[in-house]
């Protein structure tokens, strides 16, 4: 084993930590499930905006999708701000500060079935069309957008218990996926934590951007509520 100071490690990567912050899964999700317009925030180091991501290709064989490949796609985190309820009406938090989603990837990996891959979906419903390479433009884009560009999505719920790897979600994914529907309460609202139906246990759910809505001319501009968020 070498001597720690033998590392040369900064400050850097042994970053603080609150010790006090919940568990996984027992901090309540920000919004509830439905459509929102979010602000688009990159995170706060440049270094944690872009990445790549392996995903197998699909080869049809006699009608049968086979992994052939595995491949690397650029993958994008942002960390969007909740400005405004699908009537438009402003929100923040209780103490006036924005409400935050936690950090969102969308990839370029684009399946037989999909028409346009995620980042493409989240370029957009921000207004946003790249003629030529995405790859050469895709920095000089986001930082146009950061904290400027105003879309609107649907948010979902969804909980992950690792003890006997099952996903609870509002919006799950089908029938292959093996999701379970988050129950909802006898006024037929969702409820507010999911339960492990082997374990008993309960858990909040992660809010998921789950679709993103195209611009219109009445939701596209989004500047009063860019504003109203600042």
């Amino acid at each position: 084993m070498p001597d720690l100071r033998s590392l040369n490690l900064n400050e850097d990567a042994a970053p603080q930590v609150d010790w006090d912050s919940p568990p996984p899964g027992m901090q309540p999700p920000p919004v509830t499930p439905g459509v929102w317009y979010l602000k688009l925030v990159m995170p706060e180091n440049k270094e944690d905006w872009f990445d790549g991501v392996e995903r197998a290709t699909l080869k049809d064989a006699q009608g049968k999708g086979i992994p052939s490949s595995v491949r690397k796609f650029l993958e994008v985190t942002i960390v969007p701000e909740v400005v405004a309820d699908n009537q438009k009406r402003p929100v923040a938090a209780e103490d006036g500060s924005p409400l935050k989603l936690g950090p969102q990837r969308f990839n370029t990996f684009k399946s037989p079935k999909m028409n346009i891959h995620r980042l493409a979906e989240l370029l957009r419903g921000c207004g946003v069309r790249i003629e030529g390479s995405i790859l050469e433009q895709v920095d000089s884009v986001f930082t146009q957008l950061n904290g400027q560009a105003i879309f609107e999505a649907e948010v979902i719920w969804r909980a992950y218990f690792k003890s006997t790897d099952t996903t609870v979600s509002t919006h799950p994914r089908g029938k292959k996926s093996g999701e379970l529907v988050w129950p909802r309460a006898a006024d037929g609202n969702w409820e507010l934590m999911a339960t492990n139906p082997s374990t008993g246990e309960k858990a909040y759910g992660y809010a998921e951007i789950a679709n993103i809505k195209l611009p219109t001319a009445a939701s596209g501009s989004g500047e009063n509520m860019a504003q109203a968020a600042t």
